[in-house]
């Protein structure tokens, strides 16, 4: 088992350019570009008539050989208690309008969802789930799934479809917030119209509004799980641990046996996965360890075996010490697995309230603030240069030299600090003013408000107070400002958003989209709307990233030479891009690092060798 699994920051922002945006977006095409993603074709002998070759989709049930249980002569055991560690308690049980990595880590491996990514080498590659297979025809508009016939709810009853029916018909209804659980509905049509029905018990049709790659990549989500339609039915609230545990809500891997709120939550083999020979642990116990200290010396002295996620409080560093530390200890091995940055790192302002309403002063908010800065202190300097788009609009070397991302000490960023103090004379605060910042107990967000407040103080005088919040109280308090009419309870707040996969759609429906889920202001001007809709269908790689180079063009001011256009109307202020990193001991096998931090979470296909 290899110590490091380090993936080089710039061969994936290569992969995104190259890949991500060259992909032809229509026509069924997959949104990684690559041939080992899904198409057509079914196990179970259907004839497609899809515009792609016809192609077998791995059925849920499928093995590597080297990961089959030493039973069924692979090499995999059965067994073991697993510790684990969350670096935040869980907001939600129920996936509807989740935004929440802490939540997806929690009820992840409760369900299931039609499709998931692959837990294999390319952990991009999109496998089914509770769909055995699935056909793609219309020329790539419209998908039709079917299910297991052998997958059971933890209750007993059948899984069919009209539970999927239901789930993702609450997903796509448009009065109901977007979420992470809802990304794909970008791409359907309404459920009136057809957007998803049930063909026979065991077999769903969804329909889109245009042939989209990364329709299937947004339902492989571990965010877009399918919940019991008999119990929610009955009333239960599925988004009480209570409710799951009494009524047995579930169809996958793990049952829910126990939450201690802020404390642990406990899972126990499902002795009737549907999915044969899994999973290999027989529990896994979560401990919700926020200090950083704590979390260090627990690993150190073998009472964890891995963290559930690629999301920790621990810096770059910190990571990497421990890692470092661990190699020989006769409590074993902790390997740092590393993950793409897509870490987006940034400062949200509350666009509602006092003097963060005029667009003056959020420009020169935006000017202000020291990227280096904050990378060097937060992140090691690890991060990525601060593109709102990541690079796949301008690149990373084009971002490095505009307003605002540009060196302080360089006469560009001498300039955007004089430009910022105009800004702020012309509306009115050529002295600055008074503000309050929050920022959950988490990561380094307190940390990341600390410096801001400092470098916004020193250069434009707007002061203000940090508010510290539990995780969940935390996403409360940011969304008091979403509802229309509503100006929310905030006003400045350091807070991140993880890629959910990686395409420009994801990134553009994680910050910059109405109801987005780092959008708590529901702020989208026009441009972002038309610009968005453009892009997400356009075949020509290079007309597209154009299209993302015109929107960065309004985010963003990203002239050198004229720092008064662009950010005419900015909610989100990027930091920087930062790394993610996995714990696992040397004694858990089967893990492959995927692309994001949003997915992986169910652990069906993990064992322990000790």
């Amino acid at each position: 088992m290899s110590r490091h699994r380090l993936l080089n920051v710039r061969t994936l922002l290569s992969l995104v350019a190259a890949i991500v945006l060259v992909v032809a977006v229509a026509c069924g095409s997959s949104a990684t570009a690559t041939p080992k993603a899904p198409s057509t074709g079914s196990t179970s002998g259907t004839t497609s008539t899809s515009t792609t070759p016809s192609t077998p989709v791995p059925t849920a049930a499928m093995m590597d050989a080297t990961q089959e249980p030493a039973m069924m002569g692979g090499d995999a055991k059965y067994g073991g208690d697993i510790r684990m560690s969350a670096y935040a308690d869980t907001r939600d049980w129920d996936p509807l309008g989740s935004s929440s990595l802490s939540s997806i880590q929690a009820y992840s491996q409760l369900y299931n969802q039609l499709v998931q990514f692959d837990t294999g080498a390319d952990t991009t590659k999109v496998v089914g789930d509770l769909a055995d297979s699935w056909d793609i025809t219309n020329g790539g508009s419209t998908f039709t799934f079917h299910l297991n016939k052998n997958a059971k709810w933890h209750d007993g009853e059948d899984i069919s479809a009209d539970d999927v029916v239901n789930a993702y018909s609450r997903y796509m209804n448009p009065e109901n917030s977007i979420g992470r659980s809802g990304l794909f509905r970008n791409y359907t049509v309404p459920v009136a119209d057809g957007g998803i029905k049930k063909i026979d018990a065991d077999t769903v049709e969804m329909n889109l509004s245009f042939a989209s790659g990364a329709f299937i990549n947004f339902m492989a989500l571990d965010y877009s799980k399918i919940l019991p339609k008999h119990i929610m039915d009955k009333g239960v609230d599925l988004n009480q641990a209570e409710g799951i545990i009494e009524n047995k809500s579930g169809s996958g891997p793990f049952m829910l046996d126990e939450y201690q709120r802020g404390n642990l939550y406990r899972v126990s083999k499902n002795p009737n996965y549907f999915k044969e020979g899994r999973p290999y642990f027989d529990s896994i116990s979560h401990f919700i360890i926020t200090d950083t200290g704590t979390l260090i010396a627990q690993f150190k002295a073998g009472q964890l075996d891995m963290m559930n996620g690629g999301f920790s409080n621990l810096s770059p560093t910190e990571y990497l010490q421990l890692d470092a530390d661990t190699v020989g200890s006769s409590n074993g091995h902790i390997i740092a697995n590393e993950m793409p940055g897509s870490r987006n790192w940034g400062l949200m302002i509350n666009r509602k309230v006092g003097p963060l309403q005029d667009p003056k002063v959020r420009k020169a908010i935006y000017l202000t603030l020291d990227r280096a800065q904050l990378n060097d202190l937060l992140e090691d300097g690890t991060g990525d240069t601060p593109c709102a788009l990541w690079g796949m609009g301008y690149s990373l070397e084009e971002c490095a030299t505009f307003p605002g991302i540009r060196d302080k000490n360089s006469d560009g960023g001498k300039a955007d600090i004089a430009f910022a103090k105009q800004l702020m004379a012309e509306a009115g605060y050529a002295n600055g003013f008074d503000t309050k910042y929050d920022a959950r107990q988490v990561g380094s967000y307190p940390d990341t408000c600390s410096i801001i407040k400092q470098q916004l103080s020193d250069n434009l005088g707007i002061n203000g107070d940090i508010g510290t919040h539990e995780s969940a109280a935390g996403y409360t308090l940011f969304g008091t400002a979403r509802a229309e009419g509503a100006t929310g309870d905030w006003e400045l707040a350091c807070q991140g958003e993880g890629m959910t996969v990686l395409d420009p759609d994801a990134l553009l429906g994680g910050v910059y989209l109405k109801g987005a889920t780092r959008n708590y202001t529901d702020w989208e001007p026009q441009i972002v709307r038309d610009i968005f809709e453009t892009q997400k269908v356009e075949q020509d790689a290079a007309k597209r990233r154009q299209q993302l180079k015109d929107l960065e063009d309004f985010l963003i001011p990203t002239n050198p030479a004229d720092i008064s256009k662009g950010f005419t109307d900015g909610h989100w202020v990027t930091l920087y891009w930062g790394k993610f990193f996995w714990l696992t001991h040397e004694d858990i096998r089967g893990f492959n690092p995927p692309a994001t931090v949003q997915y992986s979470f169910k652990h069906e296909d993990l064992w322990i060798d000790r």
